[in-house]
């Protein structure tokens, strides 16, 4: 027999204490009943009087026994599972701050990362790069968990400016090889812009083992410039404002070259459908044994003692 909750049976030690308090309380009131009550009136044609204070504990203790949810035996289901396993790598480079999306690249970027982890059925990663990259969380089927550290990204939290697409995707590797047995694919979300070197060799190891990668590009050709706080925007080493333009031609190669799919500022309420139904994965049947409640039982006798207990009540005074 195990239990659901089985904290609750530290309840039961609070039974002998009940126990003393309904024996002691009984014994008093047949003290008070030989004092102050006529004989005829004190209920002795009922004998199991004396029991009515050990039936109260005995249904007491069933019910506690009832709220921690025994449970006794296995029953076998068969269900239904889809496993699927996606990584999402999403650009905080310092580009990522230009608005020109009608919010900051990274804010739209990150509500559809939340939209795409909210929609997978399966397990999800999230990771974040720059010139490096950084695992945030690893595969988990935890998606509200996932949605909750997309939150809390904010630009060049890396650490190691610049922006390496390759990088991002030889990390992402090496979370769906940590379990090989399922399909997976990886979604990028950037504006484009590579300043890496390991894209091709990244591409290459991802075809090998038949990943998919699809890409989301956020931010416009036109671009914009980059907030640096205080009113005051990004230059470059010769003191001239920089201005970034999102960059499709590298995300357009990614997803080509490994057959994912290219987005574009996907905003729109079905814009990602596709991507969703993608990774769908295979349908596999389980068999898991399921523990069979038995709380019905202490409760029955709970009840039963109970009563009894009010049956050994009646003639008293």
């Amino acid at each position: 027999m195990t239990f659901r909750d089985p904290t609750s049976l530290w309840l039961l030690a609070a039974i002998p204490f009940a126990a003393l308090f309904l024996v002691a309380r009984e014994r008093s009131r047949e003290r008070l009943a030989r004092r102050f009550i006529a004989e005829p009136l004190r209920g002795v044609s009922n004998p199991a009087r004396w029991l009515r204070p050990w039936l109260l504990v005995l249904g007491l203790a069933a019910a506690i026994v009832a709220l921690a949810g025994p449970e006794v035996g296995f029953a076998t289901q068969t269900i239904e599972a889809r496993e699927a396993n996606r990584v999402i790598l999403l650009d905080v480079s310092n580009s990522m701050e230009a608005e020109d999306v009608g919010a900051s690249r990274l804010t739209a970027a990150k509500a559809v990362a939340k939209r795409i982890i909210a929609a997978h059925p399966g397990r999800v990663g999230l990771i974040i790069f720059e010139a490096d990259a950084e695992v945030v969380s690893p595969l988990t089927n935890d998606a509200d968990a996932v949605a909750e550290l997309v939150d809390s990204i904010a630009a060049g939290e890396v650490g190691e400016p610049g922006s390496d697409i390759g990088k991002g995707l030889i990390a992402a590797l090496k979370l769906i090889d940590a379990d090989p047995t399922q399909k997976a694919d990886v979604v990028v979300i950037s504006d484009g812009e590579d300043q890496g070197h390991r894209l091709p060799d990244a591409l290459a190891k991802l075809k090998a083992r038949g990943v998919a990668v699809s890409t989301i590009l956020i931010g416009t050709e036109t671009g914009a410039t980059i907030p640096a706080g205080e009113g005051k925007w990004l230059v470059d080493n010769d003191g001239q404002v920089v201005r970034t333009s999102a960059q499709p031609e590298t995300l357009q190669s990614i997803a080509r070259e490994s057959g994912g799919t290219f987005f574009v500022n996907p905003f729109a309420e079905h814009a990602l459908d596709s991507l969703a139904s993608s990774a769908s994965g295979s349908s596999r049947e389980k068999k898991v044994r399921v523990p069979i409640d038995r709380y019905q039982w202490p409760l029955a006798f709970a009840f039963l003692a109970l009563l009894l207990g009010s049956v050994a009540n009646r003639g008293a005074e």
